[in-house]
């Protein structure tokens, strides 16, 4: 085969876009891909189920997706349906990231599914360890530089006490006053939160605050590469997964859940069981230090499997 031709679905979340084009670049490294970008407009309960209607009834297809089309991709639930109505045009071969409902996860030929959701083996599930992104292992960092990446409200999952996350990063910044920390939010991060970390930043001379609203795209891989300890609020949980893809030492700031168990903290178990991140009360304690691992490739593994599957030819 000369060049893989494929479609990446994309629903406007940058953390489903980032898992999407991670495997169409790490692709790139073994194979010509001649990539098109679909945009998928979010749609509400009844567009919802007029879609799966018209699916299931063999009502539409995509005229949009070209016939000659070999892989389809995309992540989140906005592009399960347009990607399994372009495969039915085109017969490509359509690879899904995160946990289809069980109505159609058997008609994708590849879902790549973190561990954390605990979704039954089968034929075309490939298990990963979170999420697969386009961050990527840069070994030299300073050592002396540490980034803090704060999440905020999901009223799903947890609550919420910007005091309480905001003393958490107070104390671990005065417990290493040697290190120049760059402290940001994100999209989700209430405004009583900002207010409070400009308010401590301002107080110290090796803390900089920086809004994610006056960031760039790439910034925040930028600072992976820079920093060589982060620490994240454990609601970030995509974060936690790019900074450990990055070769990053990562930290969790502790966040209180709503549910005992729940897919995000199934997670920081996980990789707190692995060592592959330190708890801020292991931390504080000093009861554990980062284990030397090698960083995460989540989206190579998902591209090799995809290579293995249906163009094995293509593998080193």
């Amino acid at each position: 085969m000369g060049t893989l031709k494929a479609i990446v679905f994309t629903d406007g979340s940058p953390g489903h876009e980032k898992q999407s084009w991670g495997i169409i670049k790490a692709l790139q490294n073994y194979i010509d891909v001649d990539v098109t970008e679909l945009s998928i407009a979010k749609s509400h309960l009844l567009d919802d189920i007029s879609a799966h209607l018209a699916y299931f009834c063999n009502f539409s297809s995509d005229s949009r997706v070209d016939n000659d089309c070999d892989l389809l991709i995309g992540t989140g639930s906005h592009t399960h349906l347009p990607i399994l109505n372009a495969k039915k045009r085109c017969g490509a071969k359509a690879v899904i990231c995160m946990a289809p409902m069980k109505l159609i996860r058997n008609r994708f030929d590849l879902c790549c599914i973190p561990y954390h959701d605990r979704v039954l083996p089968a034929d075309n599930i490939f298990r990963t360890i979170g999420p697969p992104n386009t961050a990527s292992s840069v070994t030299e960092k300073d050592p002396l530089k540490a980034l803090v990446l704060v999440g905020g409200e999901d009223h799903r999952s947890h609550y919420w006490e910007s005091k309480r996350i905001v003393a958490d990063i107070e104390s671990l910044i005065k417990g290493a006053e040697k290190l120049q920390w760059t402290v940001s939010s994100s999209p989700r991060t209430p405004e009583d939160t900002e207010l409070l970390l400009e308010k401590l930043a301002s107080g110290l001379d090796n803390v900089q605050f920086l809004s994610f609203t006056k960031t760039v795209p790439g910034w925040v891989e930028a600072r992976y590469n820079e920093n060589e300890t982060v620490w994240i609020s454990a609601d970030s949980i995509s974060m936690v997964y790019e900074a450990l893809s990055a070769g990053c030492k990562v930290g969790i700031l502790p966040v209180q859940w709503k549910s005992k168990r729940n897919k995000f903290q199934n997670s920081i178990e996980f990789l707190q069981k692995d060592r592959r991140v330190v708890s801020l009360k292991q931390h504080q304690k000093n009861e554990i230090r980062w284990t030397e691992l090698d960083p995460l490739n989540e989206a190579d593994r998902c591209a090799k499997e995809i290579l293995k599957r249906w163009w094995p030819t293509r593998l080193p």
